[in-house]
């Protein structure tokens, strides 16, 4: 039985209120450029901009690191076998959950070159951002460009954007803008359009990587300035899909 995260109960598909962000913790030394949550695992991925891969629980304490055998990690995301992995100048590279190398390195699309941000989405497709230029796309498991949104286009603008992630029960993509933007978390509708902002520097600098566990709405964002993750309980503005999306198994607590 599909059980809902309490923090969404009792949104609607009416017009977005004003999103919720609660600081909770923020781990000191850890510097964050790309998030994704692993429902496997009960954890996180965090990469580093550095060879190395780590897994954290949802407090912050870390299960396991491995050498991901690349020169960097710019972005990641989970898939069903493991990680996808990209190094930010267009070489990708699928590991298993230990780190070794499930398939020769590639290129997930020709338009692809700076990745800063990765997501794969329940259906298979990926949801990618870059800082130059500044996009949002989504990019089919052939390669195909099936989406391609300008972060000066939106209302109002992100100019460096840098980590995304899609929430499975409100269908909403939150996507972090850096320093260089508005150091700030953005959230989405599936077709792009902003639903709200919420300013990030109160808790951190230049914002990077942006992670959710869904069933209990604790949103992890990754800040290259100061090096720090910092862990929050998170309420979306409401709901923009009609179904929840799959989110692999259960995973309440870590």
């Amino acid at each position: 039985m599909l059980r809902l995260c309490p923090l969404l109960l009792g949104l609607s598909m009416a017009a977005p209120a004003g999103a919720e962000l609660v600081h909770r913790e923020t781990l000191a030394g850890l510097r964050g450029v790309s998030l994704a949550y692993d429902a496997e695992v009960c954890g996180v991925w965090v990469a580093t901009e550095g060879r190395e891969v780590i897994l954290i629980g949802a407090t912050g304490r870390e299960i396991m690191r491995f050498d991901s055998g690349m020169g960097s990690v710019r972005s990641l995301t989970v898939e069903p076998e493991g990680l996808l992995l990209a190094d930010g100048w267009g070489g990708f590279r699928r590991v298993d959950r230990d780190g070794r190398a499930r398939a020769q390195d590639f290129s997930l699309s020709a338009t692809l070159v700076d990745t800063e941000g990765l997501h794969r989405d329940a259906d298979g497709s990926f949801l990618v951002v870059e800082d130059d230029p500044s996009r949002l796309l989504r990019i089919g498991p052939d390669g195909a460009v099936l989406m391609e949104l300008w972060g000066d286009s939106l209302d109002p603008p992100m100019v460096e954007l840098q980590g995304v992630e899609r929430d499975p029960f409100s269908g909403n993509i939150l996507v972090v803008d850096d320093n260089e933007g508005r150091n700030a978390l953005f959230e989405l509708a599936p077709d792009g359009r902003v639903l709200t902002v919420t300013p990030l520097s109160e808790w951190g600098y230049d914002a990077e990587g942006v992670a959710l566990q869904p069933e209990t709405g604790t949103l992890f964002v990754g800040f290259d300035g100061g090096q720090a993750v910092a862990i929050f309980d998170w309420r979306p503005s409401g709901l923009s899909i009609d179904e929840p999306l799959e989110r692999g198994p259960d995973c309440a607590l870590s």
